[in-house]
């Protein structure tokens, strides 16, 4: 599955490119993270709880910067990790991207390609039995229809902009 996400960031590249090359101070940025070792200045191992729906997991694995690019502002790290419970796996590739809006401005898009196994892997759903193919069939007809979400929630870029202009800023607003 391909998750993608942009926010603007109200701090100038340069901060949040220190930012994002600083795993220690950029995992609590994302929700049910955390930072268990550092091995080396390129590879970080670690945990996170992940809730889907019903189901909880909770992760640990290693986190590596494959390519960091300072002329364009790109970074390329791969994540994996197992369920601790032994539920299953998961594998990420991260590429990031920053872009200057302004002076005290930046974008920055982040596109993550996440491979899941376990318990939440996708699966077909199975067919219906006839009778009650026909008995859904009538349900729906009765049924009013949902509204239509917007493109995305308006919580999660807020949310993370607020995230990351906290941790760009630092302690008391300033970096």
């Amino acid at each position: 599955m391909r998750i993608e996400q942009t926010v603007e960031v109200d701090a100038p590249i340069d901060r949040v490119w220190a930012l994002v090359n600083d795993v220690p101070r950029v995992a609590p940025c994302m929700p049910g993270a955390a930072l268990t070792n550092v091995v080396d200045d390129k590879t970080y191992e670690g945990t996170v709880r992940v809730k889907l729906g019903p189901i909880t997991m909770n992760y640990k694995g290693t986190v590596v910067l494959e390519s960091v690019d300072e002329a364009t502002h790109t970074v390329k790290l791969s994540a994996s990790g197992k369920d601790v419970r032994g539920g299953g796996t998961a594998r990420a590739s991260v590429d990031t991207v920053l872009e200057a809006v302004s002076e005290t401005h930046t974008k920055m898009a982040v596109a993550t390609d996440l491979q899941l196994t376990g318990k939440v892997e996708p699966r077909p759903e199975p067919e219906p039995r006839p009778g009650l193919r026909a008995s859904r069939r009538r349900q729906q007809q009765h049924r009013p229809p949902l509204p239509h979400p917007g493109p995305t929630s308006p919580c999660g870029p807020v949310r993370s902009r607020v995230r990351w202009s906290a941790a760009v800023s630092g302690p008391g607003g300033r970096p």
